[in-house]
């Protein structure tokens, strides 16, 4: 007799948002361990995505010729905007709301659609480990639901849908609610931190927080311990922030990264030293050329982690921030180029002239630029161009704010090889110019960075790398 341990995993899909519930896999973050098996699942059991229970999920038992499950839409294509001229943006983040409000600024009767795998709560990314050190809760942070800005925005928002594909031949993008005809698709479908490959039977308590899904876990594990022993993989701009900020908090942070100091590949050596130097004073512990290894359940609610050189931390919550990796799959999937990000032209357009990008998941010029200012520079363009404006995308770097309170930081990266010259550096702060040289031999300014106050020099370093760009020009 055949029993479902037997069997092949499968797979079953909600009819609902077309997320894929794999039983292999499992849903950690949902109480489910791989290997559960669809039967096992309890009833109270809700969608990842959008909430609804087993009932409305459906086994998926055949494949296409290319390997996508073969299903039905769970309602009628002509439940959706049927409109051959509307302008359909995936993603519903900062991106797609930032370019809706830029097409609107220029024209109040295109029709637009917006597709997103949640909710689209409009909220400012940023301040996620801001609020997890001021206590925050999700809902704190919240400026307008998607329905609200969505009727206020006159934008037509079909909320809690995964897509399957884009139909290029035909312009339609398609859903498990049907196919969405369009004019111009944007891709505004962000980045997704990578998860680290780790050992031990409570890695899947790990969080990485990216949206308020992921800031609603760390809340809870912080709110269980008023001063929680927190340990952050990754001394990015991610985890820089968090762990300032948390520690501001009165949570003791550990901070771990491969690199010899935080920031490595975005500051110059003598800045990122410095830096560690105020994260010690602050009470954050480094642990330096090492990475995380195991996680595992401790004496009740703690965990243990094991380093890489053989250390062992004790803590409450572990978070995870390797950086962003650009969401490339369904640009890949529907035949679209892609490198380290969505390939985008200087009008954000991918190679499908119909299809543009911007955000955290366009490459343009070889380069990925996941920060606020070049995300409103892009959606300034693209509403302009999808309102039959003439304009282009320049992709010239702008200054990176740090929030790191203890020691505030502003950076304008260089994009030439050249070298960083310490000009000013003292307990307060320090001023670090780039110097490049050109094919004659002169040498002039590509970048800076600023700690401390003076970083209020800011816009007198912009003004010059203007200058010099301008020279360059002519």
């Amino acid at each position: 007799m055949t029993t479902s341990a037997d069997r092949p995993y499968r797979r079953y899909l909600c009819i609902v948002c077309g997320f894929i519930y794999d039983e292999s896999q499992g849903d950690p973050d949902g109480g489910l361990p791989p290997g559960t098996r669809y039967e096992d699942i309890p009833d109270d059991w809700e969608c990842p995505d959008c909430g609804v229970r087993k009932q409305d999920f459906v086994l998926l038992t055949t494949e296409s010729p290319s390997g996508a499950a073969t299903m039905q839409p769970a309602t009628p294509s002509s439940a959706l905007p049927n409109e051959a001229e509307q302008i359909v943006i995936v993603g519903g983040g900062m991106a797609a709301w930032t370019l809706v409000e830029s097409i609107r600024q220029r024209d109040n009767s295109v029709p637009i659609v917006v597709v997103s795998r949640c909710s689209s709560e409009i909220y400012y990314k940023p301040q996620l480990s801001a609020a997890a050190a001021t206590g925050q809760s999700p809902d704190d942070l919240v400026i307008a639901s998607g329905e609200h800005q969505a009727n206020r925005l006159n934008v037509t928002l079909v909320a809690h849908t995964r897509v399957l594909g884009i139909d290029r031949a035909n312009r339609r993008l398609i859903t498990p609610r049907g196919g969405l005809p369009y004019r111009y698709l944007v891709l505004a479908v962000g980045a997704h931190q990578p998860k680290p490959i780790l050992s031990g039977n409570a890695s899947h308590q790990v969080v990485q927080v990216n949206d308020l899904t992921d800031y609603r876990l760390l809340r809870k594990q912080l709110d269980a311990h008023p001063s929680a022993r927190v340990v952050i993989l990754g001394a990015g701009l991610i985890g820089c922030e968090f762990a300032d900020d948390l520690s501001g908090a009165g949570h003791a942070v550990s901070l771990i990264d491969m690199a010899a100091h935080p920031l490595a590949r975005l500051l110059p050596t003598g800045l990122s030293q410095r830096l560690a130097e105020q994260f010690q004073h602050r009470g954050i512990t480094l642990y330096t050329e090492t990475t995380l290894e195991t996680v595992e359940q401790y004496d009740g609610g703690s965990l243990r982690v094991t380093l890489a050189n053989g250390q062992c931390l004790y803590a409450d919550a572990v978070i995870s921030a390797l950086g962003l990796t650009p969401n490339v799959a369904l640009a890949l999937q529907a035949g679209l180029k892609a490198n380290k990000g969505v390939v985008a032209d200087t009008q954000l357009r991918t190679s499908d002239r119909h299809i543009f990008a911007l955000g955290d998941c366009v490459e343009h010029q070889a380069q990925l630029l996941p920060f606020i200012k070049p995300l409103k520079a892009q959606a300034s363009v693209l509403g302009a161009l999808l309102c039959g404006e003439n304009t282009h995308y320049s992709g010239i770097p702008s200054t990176i704010i740090i929030k790191t309170p203890c020691y505030p930081i502003a950076v304008w990266p260089p994009q030439e090889q050249g070298e960083w010259v310490e000009h000013v550096a003292n307990k307060e702060g320090a001023t670090f110019l780039h110097y490049s040289r050109d094919s004659a031999g002169q040498q002039r300014l590509t970048g800076f960075a600023l700690a401390g106050p003076y970083t209020r020099e800011v816009r007198h370093f912009e003004a010059q790398l203007s200058q010099v760009a301008s020279a360059l020009r002519l």
